[in-house]
C-alpha cells in the first residue's frame, strides 16, 4: 500500500511540471503566430512589452497575448480585402511607387498600401510643410523627404485632415520633426499605444503621438494595444483631403 502511494504521489508530480498547463500551451502558441506575422520583432521585445503591461493593466500576459494576436489577424483581414480591391501594395520606405504624394497643407498626413514587417500594415507620413514629408521608416528613423521624391501607388493613397485647430495641427507637425534623426525605427507595432513618446517609433506612432502630445487627440480607430496605419487612417476626426 505504501509503495503504491509513492508511485502514485511520483507519478503526479512528473505529471504536473512535465505537462504544461492551459495557459502556457495557449501563451506559446499566441506567442509564435504573433512573431511569425511580425518576425522582425523580437521575442524578448515582445515579451518584455507584454509583461509591462500585465503590471500596468492587472490583465493575465495570456489575454494580452490572444488580444494582439486577434488586432493582427483584423488588420490582416483588413489587408487581404482591400489588396483584392487594388491588387498591388507598394514597400514602405523606398518610395518605389509611380505618383508622389503631392503637396498638402501643415499638419495632414497621408496613407499608402504598404508592406512592412512581412505584412501590409500600410504607412503613415505627415506633412511638416505642403512640399516636405516627416515619417518614420526602417532604414533611417524618422526622416524628411520631399513630397515629390515620396512616391505612391496611384489608387492605393489618400490625405487626410484632423479636425483639430490650426495651432494644435502646426504644433503636431512640428514635434514629428523635431524627432528627425533622433528616434530609430521600431518594429512593435503590437504594443506601441503604450510605448514612450520619445525614442524607437514606426510610422504610425509617430503621427499618433504627434497629435497626442498636441490636443491630446488619439487617432486610433479601435484603441486596441497598437496603433496600426490603418488605425490612424480611419481614426473618428480625421478627413479625407483626396485620393491619390
Amino acid at each position: 500500500m505504501k509503495k503504491h502511494l509513492v508511485t502514485s504521489v511520483l507519478a503526479f508530480c512528473l505529471t504536473a511540471f512535465s505537462v504544461p498547463s492551459a495557459f502556457a500551451q495557449n501563451q506559446i502558441s499566441y506567442k509564435d503566430e504573433i512573431l511569425s506575422m511580425q518576425p522582425d520583432l523580437t521575442s524578448a521585445e515582445l515579451l518584455s512589452s507584454v509583461q509591462a503591461l500585465a503590471k500596468n493593466t492587472g490583465d493575465t500576459e495570456d489575454a494580452l497575448l490572444k488580444q494582439i494576436y486577434e488586432e493582427l489577424k483584423h488588420d490582416q483581414t483588413k489587408s487581404k480585402e482591400e489588396k483584392q480591391q487594388s491588387g498591388k501594395i507598394g514597400t514602405m520606405g523606398s518610395s518605389g511607387g509611380t505618383v508622389s504624394v503631392g503637396p498638402s497643407s501643415k499638419g495632414n498626413f497621408y496613407y499608402t498600401a504598404s508592406q512592412t514587417a512581412y505584412m501590409n500594415h500600410g504607412h503613415v507620413g505627415m506633412y511638416y510643410s505642403s512640399d516636405v514629408i516627416v515619417e518614420s521608416v526602417p532604414e533611417t528613423g524618422v526622416r524628411t523627404i520631399s513630397t515629390t521624391l515620396r512616391k505612391v501607388d496611384q489608387g492605393d493613397a489618400q490625405v487626410k485632415s484632423v479636425t483639430t485647430s490650426s495651432s494644435n495641427r502646426n504644433n503636431a507637425a512640428n514635434w514629428a520633426f523635431s524627432r528627425v534623426g533622433i528616434d530609430a525605427y521600431s518594429y512593435n507595432f503590437v504594443t506601441n499605444r503604450s510605448t514612450s513618446h520619445i525614442g524607437d517609433k514606426n510610422c504610425s506612432k509617430l503621427v499618433w503621438s504627434a497629435f497626442k502630445l498636441n490636443g491630446n487627440l488619439d487617432l486610433d480607430v479601435d484603441g486596441g494595444l497598437g496603433v496600426y496605419p490603418r488605425d490612424v487612417r480611419d481614426a473618428p476626426g480625421t478627413q479625407l483631403v483626396r485620393n491619390i
